[in-house]
């Protein structure tokens, strides 16, 4: 999984630098990856860098947001299509489910409940493998 580059610190971005976590180097990553804990990769050792994820928080906020709950999991870009991808496919089936049995209608209203839930639980699983991953192991080395 390609991660975006963080910035090296310059005399412009000094107050934002943090030191690598592999290597020391000072490198800078968006307010947006510095709040949700995004990995970056290190522009020296190219090591991935970020914060831990909470598991209770992201599943409850999954449970309590929804779809929207992507934002904490995936970056803009991804988010708002995964949103739009889950809002359209809830907009043309649920109406549609009508007429199936009971069972189907259950299954269904269940999956799109616990769908996010299943989708951030697998997010948060790879984010914290490659939080362990070595630099040398993503360089191939």
């Amino acid at each position: 999984m390609a991660y975006p580059i963080a910035d090296r610190a310059t005399a412009v971005n000094a107050a934002g630098a943090v030191a690598c976590c592999h290597c020391g180097a000072a490198i800078v990553s968006s307010r947006w990856d510095k709040l949700n804990g995004f990995l970056v990769q290190c522009p020296s050792c190219h090591g991935f860098h970020g914060r831990r994820w909470s598991i209770r928080g992201l599943i409850f906020a999954s449970f309590l947001l929804n779809a929207l709950s992507f934002f904490f999991t995936m970056r803009p870009a991804r988010a708002a299509f995964a949103v739009a991808v889950w809002v359209t496919a809830a907009w043309l089936l649920l109406p549609r489910s009508e007429s199936w049995p009971d069972w189907a209608q259950a299954t269904l209203f269940g999956a799109f409940i616990l769908g996010p839930v299943v989708i951030n639980a697998a997010l948060l699983v790879r984010h914290q493998i490659d939080l362990d991953r070595h630099p040398i192991a993503v360089r191939g080395v």
